[in-house]
């Protein structure tokens, strides 16, 4: 679950409200676009709340972030001011709805609350989940991976019980 807003208002209200639900929710909470994609990149199908405030640019650009990171995501878009444009553009840009005007933060929790059980069924249907941090960056891998002009390690010989560690050119041949 991701909520996107320059203030913490939803997530203040929307935590106590899905506390209580089956089963534990990870939470999320962006101010940019970046932290958004970051919350949401790798889930099978995330919940993300936005609120479009008073900048709806910013908030319909993280949108299309969001829904290009995770194109299974389900997306609500608040917009308190209830502008036809940015129900548009949300709806366009891959938002799952759009709640122009007024909404009680009741309301919007049991839209949300909704939406847990059926995104948990598609994640599951996906057949996978977001894996856990790597104790390797990923771009360490190629590193440490032998290549075809590396010799792999496994496929040497084992050495000779005769080496006992003297180089081969330091030792007599004869």
């Amino acid at each position: 679950m991701a909520i996107h807003e320059r203030r913490a208002n939803w997530a203040r209200q929307l935590r106590p409200r899905l506390a209580d639900g089956p089963a534990p929710i990870q939470w999320a909470e962006s101010r940019s676009a970046g932290e958004l994609v970051a919350a949401v990149a790798g889930a099978a199908c995330p919940v993300v709340v936005i609120d479009v405030g008073a900048r709806p640019r910013g908030a319909l650009e993280a949108l299309d972030a969001a829904v290009r990171a995770a194109p299974n995501a389900l997306v609500l878009v608040l917009d308190a001011a209830a502008r036809p444009e940015v129900e548009t553009f949300a709806r366009e840009l891959g938002a799952t709805d759009v709640l122009g005007g007024h909404w009680p933060p009741p309301a919007v929790a049991d839209r949300v609350a909704r939406w847990l059980p059926l995104a948990r069924r598609r994640a599951e249907a996906d057949g996978w989940s977001p894996n856990p941090p790597l104790p390797v960056p990923p771009w360490e891998f190629d590193r440490n991976r032998p290549t075809e002009s590396t010799p792999n390690p496994s496929s040497a010989p084992p050495p000779s019980p005769h080496d006992r560690g003297i180089p081969r050119d330091a030792r007599d041949t004869d």
